[in-house]
């Protein structure tokens, strides 16, 4: 089972003191809170999004400016580096730890980008698209967008949008009418906090053959030089 607030809070306190640092526990669980997303302790207490510590939680992506600012608002004696590493190591100790990432950008060009890239030759969008060419499915490109909506004021779930293009193979034996498949849409990530995420991910895109190959023949066409020239 994932350690509750306070063994995270205690395990903070921990980490600081191994490193020359001297805090309260009142400080360590204010920080900690921060790091969760929230104000202070008693807004992490009252919120209704969290579970118990990390439970359910498979991703933390920290709130390292929450932390900076009520650092310094607590004006705690210890540098920023040395705070984010001690709540890093406090969760990374737990006996079932979370992946834990500094920053939402971190996050989409790993886990997010991993996810579409594994799961969009899978896509029943994709799949009817690729059904209209005489091509097979070579390799995926992905390109991770910016959320519309921040992971701390997303409800039950977060959106990140992503574009891909899917290269195919032609089967030299048939027509061609394409061999290449572009794709858009989302990755929506389950939520089990306010900056706490599941390992629960949903891929859901539309996708289409690229007619680019039409305008690239009307150009030659176009370019084409009469033999009377």
């Amino acid at each position: 089972m994932k350690a509750n607030f306070s063994t995270l809070a205690h395990n903070v306190r921990r980490q600081l003191a191994a490193a020359g640092v001297s805090l309260s526990l009142g400080h360590a669980q204010q920080l900690l809170a921060a790091s969760l997303g929230y104000g202070s302790l008693a807004a992490y207490q009252a919120s209704p999004e969290e579970k118990p510590g990390i439970q359910g939680c498979d991703y933390v992506i920290l709130d390292v400016l929450g932390v900076i600012s009520r650092a310094g608002q607590l004006a705690v004696a210890a540098r920023q580096k040395q705070l984010l590493d001690a709540i890093v190591g406090a969760i990374e100790v737990d006996p079932e730890p979370p992946a834990v990432f500094l920053s939402d950008r971190d996050f989409v060009e790993t886990e997010v980008a991993r996810f579409a890239e594994e799961s969009i030759l899978d896509d029943d969008a994709v799949a009817s698209a690729a059904a209209n060419t005489n091509a097979y499915f070579d390799d995926v490109d992905i390109e991770i967008g910016q959320p519309d909506v921040s992971l701390a004021q997303s409800p039950e779930f977060w959106e990140v949008p992503i574009n891909g293009r899917v290269n195919m193979d032609q089967d030299p034996d048939k027509p061609f009418s394409g061999d290449t498949i572009n794709t858009s849409g989302v990755v929506r990530v389950w939520k089990a906090g306010r900056v706490c995420l599941m390992n629960d991910m949903e891929l859901d895109v539309g996708a289409s053959v690229d007619d680019g190959y039409y305008e690239r023949d009307d150009v030659l066409s176009d370019l084409s030089i009469s033999p009377h020239s």
